[in-house]
């Protein structure tokens, strides 16, 4: 079971091309999967030079796209935007028993989100327009 709470938004910078995505759009922010594995801090590196930031949620809707997204593009797990912090805002969708304090960064692993080391190899998901020659 899921349980739904809140996890830290985070702020976001300048935009531009990436060459190893897929992407959703609509009238919420878009996200792209990224095929390329790195640590949470080289993933959010990559997505703040190539689009906005690593993949974050603020609101049940964007949620279930993200959800959506990773489940279109991967089976496994997927670092998100979400990493304990002092921030205010918070929206969860922690797999049952989560968090459980294995790390400070947030994964998704089929749908659900689970807390995780940071310096483990993942597959990403970034948000941001589409990316600016």
């Amino acid at each position: 079971t899921k349980s739904f709470r809140l996890w830290p938004a985070f702020p976001c910078s300048i935009a531009v091309l990436s060459r190893l995505f897929w992407s959703s759009s609509g009238l919420s922010r878009p996200y792209h999967y990224i095929n390329a594995a790195m640590s949470w801090p080289e993933a959010q590196s990559y997505c703040r030079e190539r689009f906005t930031d690593l993949a974050t949620v603020d609101s049940m809707d964007d949620v279930n796209r993200l959800v959506n997204k990773v489940d279109a593009g991967y089976s496994g797990s997927v670092w998100i935007g979400l990493k304990r912090g002092k921030q205010t805002r918070w929206h969860y969708n922690w797999d049952s028993g989560q968090p459980n304090k294995d790390g400070d960064c947030v994964e998704i692993v089929n749908g659900a989100w689970l807390d995780r080391a940071c310096d483990y190899n993942r597959y990403f998901v970034c948000y941001g327009e589409f990316p600016i020659l």
